[in-house]
């Protein structure tokens, strides 16, 4: 049963004062045509509503209870409605956990678990159903905010009441439509993901707007949002995600994947589009509200009467990747049919400073005669000539004329221009005040149409090694970081290439690891948990080209231990290849298990390219093959990957495949938090591990 399947409400705590929420919750039931009735021990009827003395002495089951009554009888309440069979509740009440009423509040989450109870709450402002006209909150300027002729199809989900008044309100101003608006209050059982799952199968809207301070279910909103993003637009305003409010990084590679990091990698991957901006959330929730997305033109045509403005949105267009159209000479004959000499008909159409309403009506009967459609955004300087009003109903007549045409409209400046906003607006014209904006807004619009086409990737069946379990077990025995043989071992197990290390711990040893090796360079390291970086304390030797220099960096190592860090653990020394070659890319990945929320995957290349230019790439795992391509597709380092005047091209196969294992090897083993391949190597022939740290 759906939570938004309501035809019956009961109001408790119902009353005839005018000063309290039980008496504003019933005069809001007025425009609600099913059943409605209140509860109060002084029984009466009001306004055609039948006040009853209790909830177990309703006639029938409701729908829905809204409990409008002090938190001390909020628990006895729910035990009763339970009684009555009641299965959704709204609870306005506040003083619960906000207040440190936390024992209270757990004994209803553990009625509520019990018997199977939807509770919307607590600190609850509204629920309101707009197709329904069913308005279950106390503030009386709801419905007029949110009722509009047209595209009622926005459900606006708010964790904060105060916000969700304050943007409610800043929609009346916009004339920007609702399906439904619900507050969240402390979701102590009711959140955003329960919300998403209802809202995914709701027919009345099209487009999802959240407001959200928190999110306790992280990897189930990532999965909810990627799954239904597909289908409906999702618009997010998170707060709390700043560095202030993250842990402070606590080594550089921590810095690259802080709180702020994780969460806008998991909101890109899962195509939720996320913003600061307030202003923003409203603009993009409009612009899919009331545009067909798979009908939107995938370029646009930029109509303006100011060279400024001309600048400013070819900028923002190449920012926001937004294709501008490239006319050929016969469309350019069309769309120079009477208009002005000086005009000019590249992209953007210059109309020059002195265009008139029939200017304006002109070049948009010329773009008509172009057969392919493109995307209209009609921008406006007032000038001492300029006829604004009537300029804005060109654009009204236009669009009525042509009733598929995407058209939104940069009317400059404030005063000069008011009018004609309004006219827009009352048309349904989309209307912004500078180019950013409706540049910004469309290319969200593009992002939507291009997820929706995006086949589904179908994830390689990947078949887990034999050992696994013995694995697993050894691992158990390992401290804080997973020793460098047994490293290998797992390795090598998921079929990952890494270069072989053999373990010593006597001169004798030496000799037979340079001679088990057989190379022309050896490198010498120490193995031990209490060691990540080796090279900070001097416990790595690199070009070892002979057996006396092999048992000399041996020695020299064990010097440096009882030197550097004598209470440090150590498994002796490891010696393994040296890869030399200069054709080598030092490729970066780290693996991290995130508590707060799921697990993340970066690439990047070599130190200075992430130090000084940031050139990362995130994702949440697990991902295909032809992802983690676009991964390094993403790094500004790509072109040398690629190619480098004589250098080959990497053998990116060895790499992707390698990073792919990676993945399952991480999400097998439980007891690893992080992994961190510090680098791998790679080449035109192939990729290799050649340090691999796990931490426990």
């Amino acid at each position: 049963m759906s939570f938004f399947d309501i035809r019956s409400v009961w109001i408790v705590g119902a009353s005839l004062e005018e000063w309290k929420i039980g008496n504003s919750l019933i005069k809001n039931l007025s425009f609600f045509e099913w059943e409605k009735y209140g509860v109060n021990p002084k029984w009466w009827s009001f306004e055609h509503i039948v006040f009853y003395k209790s909830i177990s002495a309703l006639p029938k089951t409701p729908d829905i209870l809204v409990f409008a009554i002090p938190a001390k009888f909020v628990l006895t309440s729910l035990i009763e409605a339970w009684k009555k069979w009641v299965k959704r509740v709204i609870i306005i009440s506040a003083w619960f956990k906000e207040i440190w009423n936390i024992e209270e509040e757990n004994k209803i989450i553990e009625i509520s678990k019990k018997y199977w109870i939807d509770l919307l709450w607590p600190n609850c402002l509204w629920y309101v159903d707009v197709i329904k006209n069913l308005n279950l909150s106390f503030w009386t300027k709801t419905l007029r905010a949110c009722i509009w002729w047209e595209c009622q199809n926005i459900a606006m989900v708010s964790q904060s009441g105060a916000m969700a008044v304050a943007l409610t309100d800043w929609a009346l101003s916009k004339k920007i439509g609702f399906s439904k608006l619900i507050s969240m209050g402390n979701k102590a059982w009711v959140d955003e993901n329960y919300l998403l799952k209802e809202l995914a199968e709701d027919d009345d809207t099209k487009v999802i707007s959240l407001y959200l301070e928190s999110i306790e279910k992280w990897k189930e909103f990532y999965e909810l949002t990627k799954k239904i993003s597909k289908t409906k637009p999702i618009v997010l305003v998170k707060s709390w995600i700043s560095d202030r409010w993250s842990k402070a990084a606590t080594s550089h590679t921590w810095a690259l994947s802080s709180k702020k990091e994780i969460l806008e990698t998991s909101f890109k991957n899962s195509w939720v589009h996320y913003t600061q901006s307030l202003e923003d959330f409203f603009l993009w929730s409009q612009i899919f509200s009331k545009v067909s997305i798979r009908n939107a033109p995938e370029e646009l045509v930029i109509i303006t009467n100011a060279w400024w403005p001309w600048v400013m949105a070819t900028d923002h267009s190449e920012n926001h990747w937004v294709k501008l159209t490239s006319f050929s000479d016969k469309e350019k004959n069309i769309l120079k049919e009477w208009l002005p000499e000086a005009a000019s008909v590249n992209n953007p159409i210059d109309i020059i400073w002195d265009a008139t309403s029939k200017t304006y009506k002109q070049i948009l009967n010329n773009l008509t005669k172009i057969d392919k459609k493109r995307a209209i955004l009609v921008m406006l300087t007032a000038q001492s000539v300029t006829d604004v009003e009537n300029i804005a109903e060109v654009i009204v007549s236009f669009k009525k004329e042509n009733q598929d045409q995407f058209i939104m409209s940069s009317f400059m400046w404030w005063e000069s221009v008011e009018k004609a906003r309004i006219i827009l607006e009352k048309n349904g014209i989309l209307v912004y005040d500078y180019p950013k904006k409706s540049i910004l807004a469309y290319s969200k619009v593009l992002k939507q149409k291009k997820w929706k086409k995006q086949k589904e990737e179908i994830q390689e069946k990947f078949i887990l090694p034999k050992n696994l379990e013995k694995l697993k077990q050894k691992l158990t025995t390992e401290k804080k970081l997973c020793s460098n043989i047994l490293t290998q071992e797992i390795l090598e197990s998921f079929e990952i290439n890494t270069i072989k290390e053999v373990l010593v711990n006597t001169e004798d040893e030496v000799k037979k690891a340079y001679n088990e090796l057989d190379t022309d360079l050896l490198v010498a390291r120490i193995s031990s948990a209490d060691i990540a970086h080796k090279t900070d304390v001097w416990w790595v030797v690199l070009s070892i080209k002979t057996e006396e220099q092999a048992i000399h960096a041996y020695n020299k190592i064990l010097k440096n231990i009882s030197k550097n860090a004598p209470m440090a653990e150590i498994r002796w020394i490891t010696f393994s290849k040296m890869w030399s070659n200069p054709k080598n890319k030092e490729i970066f990945l780290w693996f991290k298990r995130d508590k707060s929320f799921w697990n993340i995957l970066i690439v990047w290349m070599w130190w200075i390219f992430v130090n000084v230019f940031e050139d990362v790439s995130r994702r949440i795992w697990i991902v295909t093959k032809y992802e983690i391509q676009k991964m390094f597709k993403e790094l500004k380092i790509y072109p040398i990957l690629i190619w480098t005047r004589w250098q080959k091209t990497i053998n990116f196969l060895s790499l992707i495949d390698n990073i792919y294992k990676l993945q399952f090897l991480f999400n097998e083993f439980d007891g690893i938090k992080e992994i961190d391949i510090n680098p791998i190597f790679s080449n035109e022939k192939e990729s290799m591990i050649w340090d691999a740290k796990f931490y426990l």
